[in-house]
């Protein structure tokens, strides 16, 4: 099958790297570059039962997606030769106040009542386990099945693992329109068209840019991300595992940089960075981890995420058009979800190769 992928991010890359495993002849196009879009405001962190216990349909997603993480990892390490920093040290959800610690008391008992190990830290023993964490905590949670990868290096790696197998990139091109009939699909790039058996839409926030013929564009809007990427202070102990709290997440990494996230922004398709956005995150990580005051402003990273219309991302055909196959809406969750979206997608593109 001759399949085109409109997008070169997270997902895009990984809907490659498998389509082209699978035997396909891959094309991916992107308007920026690999990892130019949403990823950019990704901290890598892959914890799916943080709001598990409001019942959200994205639960049963990404706790099979991460089912999925170790292999997905060893594999593109392997076939791309690249390193990706990835470790599964759990997360530690911080209490600062009463409310915090009813509300993951309530979640420790949900996740055990689901057979999810969890394990509630009183204050001395959060700080014992944890010296980086503010003396006001009252208590965390620790999930330990949690985890985090680097997202520029799995983009990298998925990338590269592609190419390895096969696939071809080109940057900058930028799919105008999409023509699907029952024979095949016509990917109109820049103005010149091009005849492919299948195509996949996997451009984040821009996916609604696309126009598919007999079908309204696709219900996924841009929401704003920034992330800040800190140097952590020599004589500080950097956090030990994912840090949570209500107002921000952190994630540190072997190179003693420490990453904050993330902003939620509805502002359309502006990707600036804001005193206000940088504010906030200084504001709530220097709650919960202190030392972050010392710690020096390495960079700021923004994104636009996909926030689709329902509360689940569109993943599969599109309808009535089985040749055109979504990979987009995943918002928060696209690193969590990049295995299991590119199962999906070769299976989407398998089916219709018995059309």
């Amino acid at each position: 099958m001759n399949v085109v992928v409109v997008g070169a991010g997270v997902i895009g890359a990984a809907c490659a790297d498998a389509l082209a495993g699978a035997g396909h002849t891959v094309h991916v196009l992107d308007m920026r570059g690999a990892g130019r879009g949403a990823s950019q405001a990704s901290a890598g962190v892959l914890a799916p039962f943080i709001e598990g216990h409001h019942g959200d349909p994205l639960l049963g997603l990404c706790t099979e997606s991460l089912s999925l993480y170790d292999a997905f990892v060893d594999g593109v390490r392997e076939r791309s030769g690249r390193a990706v920093e990835y470790a599964r040290t759990g997360t530690m959800e911080v209490a600062l106040t009463e409310a915090d610690q009813a509300r993951l008391s309530a979640l420790h008992v949900w996740l055990e009542s689901q057979q999810i190990p969890s394990e509630w830290l009183d204050a001395t023993a959060a700080h014992a386990l944890d010296p980086a964490i503010s003396r006001r905590t009252r208590g965390a949670l620790r999930i330990p099945a949690h985890g985090f990868v680097n997202v520029p290096q799995l983009v990298s790696a998925l990338a590269q693992s592609a190419k390895f197998r096969g696939a071809t990139v080109e940057s900058p091109a930028e799919v105008i329109r999409v023509e699907p009939t029952k024979a095949h699909v016509t990917v109109v790039i820049d103005g010149a068209p091009r005849i492919v058996d299948a195509v996949v839409i996997a451009a984040g926030s821009w996916s609604s840019r696309v126009r598919i013929a007999g079908l309204p564009p696709i219900e996924v809007k841009p929401i704003r991300g920034q992330l800040l990427h800190l140097t952590w202070p020599d004589d500080a102990p950097m956090p030990k595992q994912v840090v949570w709290a209500e107002r921000c997440y952190t994630v540190p990494w072997s190179d003693r940089t420490l990453l904050v996230g993330a902003t939620v922004e509805d502002v359309g398709f502006d990707e600036r960075s804001t005193v206000a956005g940088i504010h906030a995150l200084m504001t709530a990580v220097g709650e919960i981890l202190p030392d972050a005051w010392h710690a020096s402003l390495k960079d700021v990273r923004v994104g636009l995420r996909p926030s689709p219309s329902g509360l689940v991302p569109l993943i599969g055909p599109a309808p009535n058009c089985p040749r055109v196959i979504l990979a987009t809406g995943h918002f928060r969750n696209g690193v969590m979800l990049a295995p299991l979206t590119a199962d999906r997608v070769v299976a989407a593109v398998s089916d219709v190769g018995s059309l």
